[in-house]
């Protein structure tokens, strides 16, 4: 390559560069307006128009914590119970250590018709889930990356040290700082799968009947009322299968939940 032909191929590197950043920079400060807009539109109590603004930031592609949860709470006051279930579950599962989004939570779930009591839960199980979800994904992988840090730079002691006492502490260490590691990655996966697979949904529609069976042929085996939240388990066609707290399944239509 010529050094003509180099400089030409910077050059263009360099302003396509420019433009992505020009570009990245502008939707940040539209996304930013918007944000300050619904607002505006949520303290002067028009919360239709807030409820737009913020479903309008959202299919942009953005993706927050306070998004959601102010649009929570701007269905809540529109007396949209559903949609603030719903919403609110997208704002925990992106901040799980939230008490603001948690109360929210529960106290809206006071007004959905449904009373189901959950299977009792080892609790070993819970306490390991709580443990797990006081970190996002990312952060979880920071602490993985860390702690691999640490183990390596006690590795290196251990290596080039000639101290008996100190090859002993640093590989003890190391080893210890490579489980937390080994922990801190597995939390991270799972954290992620959590985040990423979108199981779980919320019903919308005021009235499901539960089937037996994918099909309007299906025997009617329960009924659930909006926003009750299911764990979709299999999807046939138009239909999925939902497991609710209680363990008991049904199929319901794609159309009557939307997922978290």
């Amino acid at each position: 390559m010529t050094i003509k032909k180099y400089c030409s191929s910077l050059a263009t590197l360099f302003a396509v560069t420019v433009m992505v950043l020009v570009f990245v920079n502008a939707k940040a400060q539209s996304i930013d307006s918007l944000f300050v807009k619904a607002n505006k539109e949520y303290s002067a109590a028009n919360y239709e128009s807030a409820v737009a603004i913020y479903t309008q930031i959202s299919d942009s592609g953005y993706v927050a914590a306070d998004l959601f949860f102010n649009l929570g709470n701007s269905y809540f006051k529109l007396n949209q119970i559903a949609p603030a279930i719903l919403n609110y579950e997208r704002a925990l599962l992106l901040s799980p250590q939230n008490d603001d989004i948690r109360f929210n939570l529960e106290m809206v779930r006071t007004f959905t018709v449904d009373r189901i009591e959950p299977l009792p839960e080892f609790i070993l199980k819970t306490w390991y889930k709580a443990f797990r979800n006081l970190f996002t994904p990312t952060n979880w992988v920071y602490l993985s990356i860390l702690f691999f840090a640490f183990s390596l730079l006690l590795i290196t002691f251990f290596w080039f040290s000639h101290v008996r006492l100190v090859k002993r502490l640093s590989f003890t260490f190391a080893m210890f700082f490579l489980l937390l590691t080994l922990a801190t990655a597995v939390f991270a996966a799972q954290e992620n799968v959590k985040f990423t697979s979108r199981s779980e949904a919320i019903v919308m529609n005021p009235v499901v009947a539960v089937k037996s069976s994918p099909g309007e042929t299906g025997k009617d085996i329960f009924i659930l009322h909006s926003g009750t939240k299911v764990l979709i388990t299999k999807t046939i066609g138009e239909w999925e299968e939902v497991k609710i707290a209680d363990g008991n399944k049904g199929w319901i239509r794609k159309a009557d939940v939307e997922r978290i």
